[in-house]
């Protein structure tokens, strides 16, 4: 078993349009924390059982306007099953599958109401979820490449809301390409990693109408590292950096996105 505490923190402060920067009058900002609690249980060699829960704290402003509001929370918990399939040339391999389950608070969103041709800019969502049961598969590789202390590994994800809340909104899918290197250090209790992602973004729908706010697609590299502490006790941190992106319409993103972790195996 291994359970693990994780933190995600984002700092969006600068508009962009597609790919280009965009102005930003009101001098907006959302700030974005969210710590996620894990637990993965080892049924047998093959098959295990992972879980995921969220509790998300947000924070929008308006510098000009005076505007502020919060929310913070648990949000959606997700449930997956993963199987080890047999070794191929060298190459080790699980497909994970479950679903996101909408343990989040939502609301119905408000929208500016002197916008047409329908399209939709959300002024407040204080969503912790998506209100739906939503499927989540997934895939990994990695191989420890020969006569080389390095190990090789990349993975797919996605996440495929098929259906609105009781409000109307219906979460965009989303997908991510992953692949990556990773190698000890100076010692064997020092990893460092490199990693590279593609991210894929569909934008919410509200009533079968595209909101005018998310979406988009995001090149990430990624350099962390991972450090074992004790036996069973490793801490990890890396740094998503946009080297790329082209967001469906315009809107606020971030120079960067931290994630530090620790992970405990009994």
């Amino acid at each position: 078993m291994k359970a693990g505490a994780w933190v995600v923190v984002e700092r969006r402060a600068d508009a962009f349009d597609g790919s280009e920067k965009a102005p930003n009058p009101f001098k907006e900002k959302t700030s974005i924390t969210v710590p996620v609690l894990t637990l993965d249980v080892k049924v047998t060699d093959k098959f295990g059982l992972q879980m995921g829960a969220t509790v998300p704290d947000v924070t929008r402003t308006a510098e000009t306007v005076n505007f502020r509001e919060n929310f913070s929370g648990l949000g959606d918990t997700s449930l997956l099953g993963w199987y080890r399939l047999p070794k191929v040339k060298g190459w080790n391999t699980i497909v994970n599958f479950g679903a996101s389950l909408p343990t989040g608070q939502i609301e119905t969103p408000r929208f500016r109401p002197e916008l047409k041709d329908g399209n939709l800019v959300p002024m407040s969502r204080l969503q912790r979820g998506s209100g739906t049961v939503d499927p989540i598969a997934g895939i990994n590789i990695d191989r420890r490449l020969y006569k080389a202390n390095i190990v090789a590994f990349g993975s797919l994800a996605a996440r495929l809301p098929t259906y609105e809340n009781k409000t109307g909104l219906q979460t965009g899918t989303s997908s991510e390409v992953n692949a990556g290197l990773a190698r000890e250090l100076f010692t064997h209790r020092f990893v460092g990693i490199a990693r590279l992602g593609w991210l894929h973004r569909n934008q919410d729908r509200f009533k079968g109408i595209p909101v005018l706010v998310g979406g988009g697609n995001w090149l990430y590299l990624t350099p962390g590292a991972a450090v074992r502490i004790v036996k069973g006790i490793n801490l990890q941190a890396d740094v998503k950096i946009p080297v790329y992106r082209r967001l469906a319409n315009t809107q606020l993103d971030s120079r960067a996105i931290l994630q530090l972790g620790m992970s405990r195996e009994f």
